[in-house]
């Protein structure tokens, strides 16, 4: 998802963007509005009213469930300034990235293998099943990269 040509995104792509992030949020937790509404701390109308695009989520329940679903949970919002978040290295704390990475990575293969789901082809219920394991390898890798970026 980019933004328009002005480079600025408009309140609908905004909106789009946030009922999209909802939407798989609660299709790969398995969660009902009134149960994501609990996790965020907000009404289910909150929840019901940024789904059907009716309201904007305000920055502070966009930055919850960033933090609620981890790194990444919020990326389809921030590709409309063509950026995505990418977790502290201090999240990693107590975390092997080599290991996250290589659990990412095996489950992506055993995906792609002959007598998987989609056989050579991961299909998308396959990524939203092994999603976590990709959003931690994800977030390894940002953190090592962070740790060799300092200057």
């Amino acid at each position: 998802m980019t933004a328009n040509r002005s480079g600025a995104p408009t309140s609908d792509e905004y909106r789009k963007a946030v009922s999209a992030i909802i939407r798989q949020i609660q299709k790969s937790q398995a969660l009902n509005d009134r149960q994501l509404a609990e996790r965020l701390g907000c009404s289910p109308g909150t929840i019901r009213n940024a789904k059907s695009e009716a309201t904007s989520l305000d920055p502070v329940m966009l930055l919850g469930i960033e933090k609620s679903f981890g790194p990444g949970a919020i990326d389809r919002c921030l590709g409309l300034a063509q950026v995505r978040a990418v977790a502290l290295p201090e999240r990693m704390i107590g975390v092997d990235p080599i290991l996250a990475l290589v659990e990412a990575l095996h489950r992506l293969v055993e995906a792609q293998a002959v007598d998987s789901e989609g056989g050579k082809r991961i299909t998308k219920h396959e990524l939203s099943k092994i999603l976590p394991e990709l959003r931690q390898g994800r977030a390894a890798l940002d953190a090592l990269i962070a740790r060799a970026d300092v200057k």
